[in-house]
């Protein structure tokens, strides 16, 4: 945080000096035209108009390999993924053994757009060929939420059938909600960086601290999905939790209709369909899960599993919840700043 005194020049003409450091940095002198750009919260954006947004920062990175465990690899190569790094080189003095090279491989496959273009023995060299500006935050969290959304809903069949082969492929899912995640953070990183790009995208910083946390509890929810399918792996075979299938089938109609309205509601910023999840909807459910609860008593040496999933289904609906909690009602944050 730099401090600048504001100074009077002329007939009320208000100035401050730029820092030296920033100045030299991006080439700016007299003469050089910046863009001011003012926010809604009223803070000034000064850019120099020959440099880009995006190259505010080095974007290519290099990670030295040795003295370095390959799950420490692992985290540097997502560590530099989400700050936003193009280019990732990986470089080290000896030969690479064939546990980092799994490890680089592994987190490579995690990440949506990291491609590995160069490699031998002592050195890999990933680019990340996602075009930032051509994915919006907000598609990439409908996308996320329509996933775990069927990720529950299969899970709850795989448990009524006792359809372990259902169950598999949930817990599978859960691999392209964690990649779209980071997708999500790298996105919302770069457009904190870059004002033209988070101009596009139509976000604020204070949205991109709620489209994180939207996209953390989204993914909670799929944690949860694949807690469900695990269930499927402790019934006795040849056995299911269909005798509750009436109760379970009403409690996931409702946690489904509960989720996609807290979605809807956190991306039109609606008080109506916030309301709505937390009064008619989040009521139902909770109807619907004392029935399961109810009738889970009865079901002897298989009543924990529908307990769990009762817990589980719940944790899913305290996670929607937490979603329509960020919504910000109109016109607070303008009534904030007047008074």
């Amino acid at each position: 945080m730099r401090y600048r005194k504001v100074q009077e020049v002329g007939k009320g003409t208000l100035i401050i000096s730029l820092p030296k450091a920033w100045a030299r940095r991006y080439g700016v002198k007299k003469g050089s035209i910046i863009a001011v750009n003012e926010t809604a919260q009223g803070q000034l954006i000064l850019e120099p108009v020959e440099v880009g947004g995006r190259e505010e920062g080095p974007l290519h990175v290099v990670i030295e390999c040795d003295r370095k465990t390959p799950q420490q690899l692992e985290w540097d190569i997502i560590g530099a993924y989400l700050l936003g790094y193009d280019a990732i080189e990986l470089a080290s003095r000896e030969r690479m053994s064939s546990e980092v090279k799994t490890a680089i491989r592994r987190a490579v496959r995690s990440l949506a757009g990291l491609e590995i273009v160069d490699e031998d023995s002592k050195h890999v060299l990933i680019n990340c060929l996602v075009d930032p500006a051509a994915v919006a935050p907000k598609r990439l969290l409908v996308r996320k939420n329509a996933i775990t959304i069927s990720m529950h809903s299969d899970a709850v069949a795989a448990l009524v059938n006792g359809d372990r082969a259902l169950a598999e492929l949930v817990v599978d899912r859960d691999e392209e909600v964690d990649r779209l995640y980071f997708l999500l953070v790298r996105l919302l990183r770069t457009a904190i960086r870059d004002p033209k790009l988070a101009k596009r995208f139509s976000l604020s910083p204070v949205d991109c601290l709620d489209f994180r946390m939207a996209a953390k509890l989204i993914e909670s929810i799929g944690d949860h999905a694949v807690d469900m399918a695990l269930l499927v792996g402790k019934l006795p075979r040849g056995s299911n939790l269909g005798a509750l299938s009436e109760e379970i089938s009403e409690a996931e109609n409702s946690l489904r209709e509960l989720q996609d309205t807290a979605i809807r509601a956190f991306l039109a910023r609606r008080e109506q369909l916030v309301d709505q999840v937390k009064g008619i909807l989040e009521a139902r459910f909770l109807r619907a899960l004392e029935a399961i609860e109810g009738t889970a008593e009865r079901l002897g040496s298989l009543s924990p599993l529908a307990f769990s999933l009762a817990s589980l289904m719940n944790e899913i609906a305290k996670c929607c919840i937490d979603i329509v909690d960020l919504v910000i009602p109109a016109g607070l944050e303008i009534g904030l700043k007047s008074s």
